[in-house]
């Protein structure tokens, strides 16, 4: 059903002036939603989406050498994208997402040590109460030589828990009701504290007014590439 009204919406739009970055088709406009400006009428990726897919298509290696990748929280559009690559061998997890291919809390991963040449972790830290441990587990399964990249919605200087804010600023610096914590800019010492060395890519700045239009970019994020920092995670307790 999902293939069936992607062919149909991309029909609807077909045209030559914005392109989708996950899915890799063009057509006359993007879809307006409430919640994100653009989605894109075949495979629905929003912004933030077609930035990391157009990031990992132009500056890294992804689907070029044989790799196993692991999706936390996944979306069909970022799904499809990573089936489409035969060198590919896509994993998703989710605690309770139909969409996931394993079920399973990303604090206690039923993965071995070393696992993944590539992981995927996008905006989902936020939903988590204990993000320490989750990126104990994320670090634990990344290959020595592999790489993450994890994302979070950053709007705010410092790092803020939601527990620690009264109710009426809580709903107005979270965003979403079920976002436990505001993230900020330290967000890169929250990973280095993990264990992991960082590398803070600004990649939507290579692009024009006009490209970043075309392909509907998210221009709110740097991409944050994280490999393993053989000191040790820092996590230990």
């Amino acid at each position: 059903m999902k293939e069936f009204l992607a062919r149909v919406r991309g029909i609807i739009f077909r045209g030559d002036r914005v392109e989708c970055s996950c899915c890799g088709r063009s057509f006359s406009l993007f879809m307006y939603s409430p919640y994100m400006a653009a989605l894109c009428p075949y495979c629905l990726s929003v912004e933030r989406y077609r930035l990391l897919c157009r990031f990992l298509r132009d500056e890294t290696d992804f689907g070029g050498r044989p790799m196993r990748v692991m999706d936390i929280g996944p979306l069909w559009c970022f799904q499809e994208f990573c089936r489409s690559l035969p060198e590919v061998e896509y994993v998703s997890v989710d605690i309770s997402s139909e969409l996931a291919m394993r079920h399973m809390n990303i604090k206690d991963l039923e993965f071995e040590d070393d696992s993944f040449d590539c992981i995927i972790c996008y905006h989902v830290l936020e939903h988590i109460d204990d993000e320490r441990r989750a990126l104990q587990e994320l670090r634990r399964v990344l290959k020595p030589d592999g790489w993450a990249i994890i994302q979070v919605p950053i709007h705010v200087e410092k790092t803020t828990d939601g527990s620690e804010l009264p109710a009426e600023e809580r709903d107005e610096l979270l965003k979403w009701p079920d976002h436990l914590r505001a993230y900020g800019k330290d967000f890169p010492d929250l990973l280095k504290s993990a264990g992991f060395r960082v590398n803070v890519i600004p990649f939507v700045r290579k692009f024009s007014e006009d490209e970043i239009k075309r392909y509907g970019l998210d221009t709110s994020e740097d991409i944050f590439v994280c490999t393993k920092d053989n000191l040790g995670s820092g996590l230990e307790s």
